[in-house]
């Protein structure tokens, strides 16, 4: 080949040849149009950002210009009343209690040894007792009378009987039952 240009074997079996199949719709090689035409493609983008922003528009137009209805009337804002001379103060204040409250000992229920303490002592307190603070108080053990529904019954529960109800059987007479 001129200009030094070798070409394989496999190479020259996948070059154009000047047969061309009519039948199927083949165009001659070299005037094969591209697989997609691009102006439609185009076009149709540009119709569909242009319809969208036009909607979009006015949509925008149109609720920005509507007002209320004749009916509806703007909502009146009355003046908040004046319940604290000074609310600066009253929140120091409230803040001060909150403070002394947590910062000290008070007690809640001195009959039954319910006593308030500061949250740093609290919180050592419970440190100090390691995992031990966290088991579950000693409960007295409880029996549950006879007939509840924990404890043992001798009695008979009826079937139609509510909660707690008890029965004892009953007994049959001579002609009842008997077949």
């Amino acid at each position: 080949m001129p200009g030094g240009f070798v070409m394989s074997d496999a190479a020259r079996g996948q070059l154009h040849t000047r047969v061309h199949d009519d039948v199927v719709g083949h165009a001659p090689p070299g005037t094969e149009a591209p697989d997609i035409r691009l102006k439609p493609l185009l076009l149709t983008g540009l119709f569909i950002v242009v319809f969208t922003a036009v909607t979009i528009g006015g949509l925008r137009y149109y609720y920005n210009r509507q007002g209320l209805g004749p009916l509806v009337q703007t909502a009146r804002m009355f003046p908040a009343p004046r319940l604290q001379q000074s609310p600066a103060a009253d929140l120091a204040e409230m803040l001060r209690d909150q403070r002394a409250k947590l910062d000290g000992y008070a007690w809640i229920d001195r009959a039954n040894g319910i006593a308030r303490m500061p949250i740093e002592e609290a919180m050592r307190r419970l440190a100090a007792r390691g995992n031990a603070a966290y088991a579950a108080p000693l409960q007295p053990e409880r029996t549950p009378a006879l007939g509840s529904r924990g404890g043992a019954s001798s009695r008979v529960l009826s079937p139609g009987a509510g909660p707690g109800a008890v029965s004892t059987p009953v007994s049959t007479g001579p002609g009842i039952g008997a077949r």
